[in-house]
């Protein structure tokens, strides 16, 4: 055996031909990376933008849209979500809120949130240090654990991650505990999908569906007066 071995590395004779066999083995573990490793296009997709109609009772109150963008390394995330809900003409509600994420390697590294709930503002900023992120509003500052994830609802690990769940909003660690209720068929981008519907549990619970990608698909959320808002993907 080896010196069948022996022979075999130096030459293998076929149809009259001497082929090195060095090259032949260095040609097939070349072409076995090449089909094992991702190809650039894959590792750099970036997720597709996001649209959605708000609607409570029957009314559209307002929009949500969600951009995403790859610079080197990061995925860079842009927010802007209106709603207006009216009574008889006249605004009873207005919220809108401006949001930026940077993401590397699937880690939150910067935060930024600006935002007018009803006429009281709320912004709030925090980038990743040694410690975990490092967050400010105002004249308080204060430190996220490394691992957090914030409730902006497009990534779908906000309900899979064993990280604290920061509400976009404020900044702050919320307690809430997630329930998966399992798959559902829901309407979103004009047709219907089998999505997985989640429950986040708190004093006002939001309901939130996937696709089989993980794709944001649609969400219902329940007011102060407790009436429910349904974001319907277009």
């Amino acid at each position: 055996m080896a010196k069948w071995c022996e022979r075999a590395r130096d030459t293998i004779a076929r149809n009259g031909r001497r082929i090195d066999l060095g090259a032949l083995l260095l040609a097939g573990f070349l072409a076995a990376l090449a089909m094992s490793c991702p190809q650039a296009d894959a590792a750099q997709a970036v997720p597709q933008t996001l649209d959605f109609d708000i609607a409570r009772a029957g009314d559209l109150v307002g929009h949500h849209r969600v951009t995403f963008r790859q610079d080197g390394d990061r995925l860079l995330v842009h927010s802007e979500l209106k709603i207006e809900v009216k009574a008889l003409f006249l605004t009873v509600y207005r919220y809108q809120q401006t949001r930026d994420e940077v993401w590397r390697n699937g880690k939150l590294i910067a935060l930024a949130s600006t935002a007018d709930d009803d006429g009281t503002p709320c912004d709030i900023k925090g980038a990743a240090g040694p410690d975990g992120i490092r967050v400010t509003s105002g004249k308080d500052s204060w430190t996220l654990p490394a691992d957090s994830v914030p409730a902006s609802f497009w990534n779908m690990s906000m309900v899979t991650a064993k990280g604290p769940l920061v509400d976009s909003l404020s900044g702050r660690i919320v307690a809430q505990r997630v329930v998966n209720l399992g798959q559902e068929t829901v309407s979103a981008g004009g047709r219907d999908i089998t999505a997985t519907h989640y429950r986040l549990e708190a004093k006002r619970p939001r309901d939130v569906w996937y696709d089989q990608s993980g794709r944001w698909v649609k969400m219902r959320m329940t007011g102060r007066d407790g009436s429910a808002a349904d974001w319907v993907l277009k």
